[in-house]
């Protein structure tokens, strides 16, 4: 595990001035609990280092150890170093950052690069488990129970609490290492799970009635309007998951929420394979881009059915790569 040479690590023990960790935009585990734990890290080895979100930290990564410390961003400070991590590039946290130097972290394919300082491995079950490479190659015994959590919520989340397909021999590895140092497998799925708010429910209801399949069943998803958060007193952060609802669905190899962001003008597509379709190719053919099995974009459309239309054309185009239809949308229009 400690083998591979990361040109970022002596770059983090030399910097002297102030480090920003910076997550995307509506944040998960994956990314809030990496720049936590890097943060938390540095700042045990005497650095001046920062974990900040253009977003405020949700209700379900609350729990999170140091959430209360991460800083709102655009903030005026110019950073000596700032890492983004779990995203394809900057443009993802959605903030200005300013700094004298950037690197990225991240375990998506293809992206912004910033130089060698980069570490990415689309091959790692998450972005903490990059992290933990990292600091393990730095200095193991200084991941206390704190930085073990952070860690292993972005683990456990980003593999579907280990049942999805990047689970392997490794992520268990990674996960008993974890929680030898401290983090607490019961208690994280039970903060992820079971602390669901009424007004939280009563949005699962509305968006289940949107529910459609399309493609003989190919595709399902759901539609998530700005009236349904207004309606039910809830934020954008609890649509946060919902995809998985259609993607639970026997037979559907594509799902798809589309989520209307009205103060930006688009809508926001989250994209799940059960495995024969990458739809990593059909978010960056949007745009967008992630995993072969989780992706996202942004469509920007004047009405939610031209913004359908685009988003089942592109969906269409990546079931025909795969020879699950017969014709793409060039050859049926």
């Amino acid at each position: 595990m400690l083998e591979q040479s990361i040109p970022l690590l002596e770059l983090l023990k030399e910097e002297k001035g102030p480090i920003l960790l910076a997550s995307h935009e509506n944040p998960d585990a994956d990314t809030l609990g990496s720049a936590l734990a890097l943060c938390m890290f540095l700042k045990k080895k005497g650095k001046k280092a920062f974990a900040g979100c253009k977003d405020k930290v949700p209700h379900f990564l609350e729990f999170l150890p140091g959430a209360q410390e991460v800083i709102k961003l655009p903030v005026d400070e110019v950073f000596s170093l700032a890492i983004v991590v779990d995203a394809s590039g900057f443009y993802r946290v959605n903030a200005e950052v300013k700094a004298f130097r950037k690197a990225r972290i991240d375990h998506h394919i293809g992206g912004d690069f910033y130089g060698n300082y980069d570490y990415i491995d689309p091959e790692a079950p998450s972005t903490t488990a990059l992290i933990y490479k990292l600091l393990c190659a730095w200095d193991k015994s200084a991941i206390d129970e704190g930085i073990a959590n952070n860690l292993y919520a972005g683990l456990a989340t980003d593999t579907g609490f280990f049942r999805y397909s990047n689970t392997n021999a490794e992520t268990f590895h990674i996960a008993k290492e974890l929680v030898e140092l401290g983090a607490k497998p019961h208690w994280t799925f039970v903060n992820f799970s079971e602390r669901e708010s009424i007004n939280k429910m009563k949005l699962i209801s509305r968006v289940l009635d949107t529910l459609t399949l399309h493609e003989d069943g190919l595709v399902a998803g759901i539609s998530i309007f700005d009236r349904f958060f207004k309606e039910t007193g809830c934020e954008y952060a609890d649509s946060e998951g919902l995809v998985n609802y259609p993607r639970s669905l026997e037979g559907v190899e594509v799902a798809y929420a589309i989520i209307e962001k009205p103060e930006e003008s688009l809508w926001k597509v989250s994209l799940r394979s059960k495995g024969k379709v990458d739809v990593a190719k059909i978010a960056e053919a949007l745009g967008g881009g992630g995993h072969k099995y989780a992706s996202g974009c942004k469509i920007g459309a004047k009405s939610y059915q031209q913004a359908m239309e685009t988003l089942l054309n592109a969906i269409r185009d990546g079931l025909y790569r795969e020879g699950l239809v017969k014709h793409a949308v060039s050859q049926t229009t």
